[in-house]
């Protein structure tokens, strides 16, 4: 007689590690049923066969059941007490995220927020009296100085020892001459080594953006006129405009560098001139390439050879280039406007100045203009009355400032005010959060929330077009799982019907039951277009590992000794295998077994040694042997 073990075809969906435990597990159980079986009948033991090494795919998956739930659901009500004034949408219909729901009468919030305006109103004219106030009074007393200056300035010029002074003034003058026209050489020399870093950071630049656009290749790598783009463009306008512009300023620069190859020792204002000139045309050009390319990259789509980080990269790269060429366009700006700009302070003008102080000083000591009476007294006494007036302005200043400030505190503290009563009125709105279906409103127009507020009343909107499948995974489980994994959904009420899901979360806070520890990982589900409702149960599949055509053999073939796997041939010797994956019934065998070698394994049945084709007694040894073989017909079906 033959006796079925189907109570252990659950040792299918086990790993290797689990197989072989399963395995010895049954040995034992069955060899403890057989010592039962000798004993109360003397007939019973276990069958073997004889299997063919084929080959076959292997699959190792993680299977679990689940519960579907809402993606987005959500249970909304006021923040506030108040009556309610509209509802704008009714249940079952369709909104869209901040589309408002509801509201609540907001006269006594509107009140406060006039209110609250007009106090601010109050305080910012308060503040502009005290300011326009502030200038007068501080230009009174500046003007009161200013005129005790000029009187000492006056008398002091009249002093007989005013020559001495000017004679000194006319060396400091001459000697400032000289300055300015060192000063001036240096700036010509500056002017040119601006233009010649102008000139390199365009290249250098043109080097980021091409490398940008041309899958980052090597800097110094030689640049083609016909830039081939490695990105996907969506806007072809743009791409082609970016691409004219590329050609464009790479033919100026190329042009540029021919007719100033070096300009360093340049000391020709108008060369100079010639040569900033040229050197911004192209830098505008480099700018207006390098916001193109800017522009560009915010339309690309991210695609297999460029995801969306490499694009971002990409994007900031591109945007400090277009920073540095526009601080270089700026900088070259100035440097044109120090060199030709009207009345400006370069280093011409400051000769020019130089000298013209030079012979106003020469001048008047030709014409003998610095002769004064002594006036002692008197300048002593202005120098006193000037010393009084600063006190007095600083004074003015100090006590203005202090009352600007309180009434800036005012201004603020009112501003404060008036932002919290304007946001306590949003309040006394009901905004959806997101896209979605408004399943019950739990109040009407008329309800008086705050005779209601030991009853909290809702509107419940969900999403019915998004779900979350949530499954319990065993610490064994869970660490061949990770985010963004796909995943297989059957559900009993669709039977027929196989779902792609995506793993979104995993939950790493441990649960605990019966000394199980599990943790919960959450599967999003998209629209299906079938009738799906939260609450069903899901089968959810997830997919670990995989290998095609593998050299397989059954578990219950394997056999261990320490750290060593084997298989036991037809004729009974064991031969050493390495083993791969396993999907629980079937290993992967990478060495020690050929296609079609006949071994061992078990057929887990229990059979009396008469009934066996050969009618050995004592059955399969778990670790060998061949006493109650039988042959069978090759290795299982895939």
């Amino acid at each position: 007689m033959i006796v079925s073990l189907s109570s252990f075809r659950w040792l299918s969906n086990i790993r290797w590690g689990s197989a072989v435990l399963g395995f010895l597990t049954i040995l034992i159980v069955t060899g403890g049923y057989l010592a039962f079986s000798r004993d109360s009948a003397g007939k019973k033991e276990i069958a073997g066969e004889i299997v063919s090494v084929e080959r076959r795919d292997i699959t190792n998956a993680i299977k679990a059941l689940g519960t579907v739930t809402l993606a987005n659901e959500q249970q909304l009500r006021f923040n506030v007490l108040g009556k309610v004034k509209k509802i704008y949408v009714q249940e079952g219909a369709a909104v869209k995220r901040d589309t408002i729901i509801a509201e609540l009468e907001k006269t006594d919030s509107l009140a406060d927020i006039r209110q609250a305006e007009l106090a601010a109103r109050d305080a910012s004219l308060r503040l502009k009296e005290l300011e326009a106030s502030r200038d007068q009074q501080l230009l009174t007393a500046k003007n009161s100085v200013r005129d005790l200056e000029r009187q000492l300035l006056e008398s002091t010029g009249k002093l007989p020892s005013e020559q001495k002074g000017v004679d000194f003034a006319i060396e400091q003058a001459q000697r400032t001459v000289k300055e300015k026209e060192a000063a001036l050489v240096q700036s010509q020399r500056d002017i040119a080594g601006s233009i010649e870093d102008a000139i390199a950071d365009t290249d250098d630049i043109l080097d980021d953006l091409y490398n940008i656009l041309s899958d980052n290749k090597v800097r110094g790598s030689l640049r083609n006129k016909s830039l081939e783009i490695d990105l996907f463009a969506t806007d072809y306008a743009l791409k082609e405009q970016m691409e004219f512009s590329y050609y464009d300023v790479t033919t100026s620069s190329e042009t540029l560098r021919a007719k100033y190859p070096s300009i360093l020792n340049e000391t020709d204002t108008r060369k100079l001139s010639d040569a900033l000139k040229d050197t911004l045309a192209v830098v505008e050009q480099l700018a207006d390439f390098a916001d193109l390319t800017y522009r560009f990259l915010l339309s690309v789509a991210p695609s297999r050879t460029h995801p969306e980080s490499d694009i971002i990269t990409l994007k900031s790269t591109a945007n400090t280039a277009r920073t540095t060429a526009i601080a270089l366009l700026d900088s070259l700006h100035a440097k044109q406007a120090t060199l030709t700009g009207p009345r400006t302070n370069t280093a011409a003008q400051d000769l020019d100045d130089a000298r013209e102080a030079l012979a106003l000083l020469q001048s008047k000591k030709d014409n003998r203009a610095t002769s004064a009476d002594a006036l002692g007294y008197s300048i002593e006494k202005t120098q006193d009355s000037i010393e009084e007036g600063k006190v007095k302005y600083t004074q003015t200043k100090t006590s203005v400032d202090i009352q600007i400030d309180q009434q800036r505190n005012t201004l603020a503290q009112r501003q404060v005010a008036l932002e919290k009563a304007r946001r306590a009125l949003e309040k006394y709105e009901l905004r959806a959060p997101f896209d979605g279906v408004v399943r019950r409103i739990d109040f009407q127009v008329g309800d008086n929330l705050l005779a209601d507020a030991n009853e909290t009343k809702y509107v419940v909107l969900e999403n019915p077009d998004h779900f979350i499948v949530t499954v319990q995974l065993d610490q064994v489980d869970v660490v061949h799982v990770k985010e963004s994994q796909p995943a297989s959904i059957t559900f009993d009420a669709l039977p027929t019907n196989t779902f792609d899901g995506i793993i979104d979360t995993i939950d790493t806070t441990p649960i605990q039951a019966s000394g199980v520890v599990s943790y919960e990982v959450k599967i999003t589900l998209q629209p299906t277009g079938h009738t799906i409702l939260s609450g069903m149960t899901a089968k959810v599949e997830i997919q670990t590992a995989s290998v095609e055509n593998a050299l397989a053999v059954p578990n219950f073939a394997l056999r261990t000794q320490g750290n060593r796997t084997f298989v036991t041939r037809e004729d009974g010797s064991r031969i050493p295998i390495e083993t791969g994956l396993t999907d629980g019934t079937y290993t992967e065998v990478l060495s020690g077994l050929q296609p079609g070698d006949r071994i061992q394994s078990i057929d887990v049945s229990l059979q009396n040694p008469t009934e066996g084709q050969n009618g050995a007694r004592g059955g399969l040894s778990p670790f060998g042997g061949a006493g109650g073989l039988r042959t069978g017909g090759g290795a299982r079906g895939r």
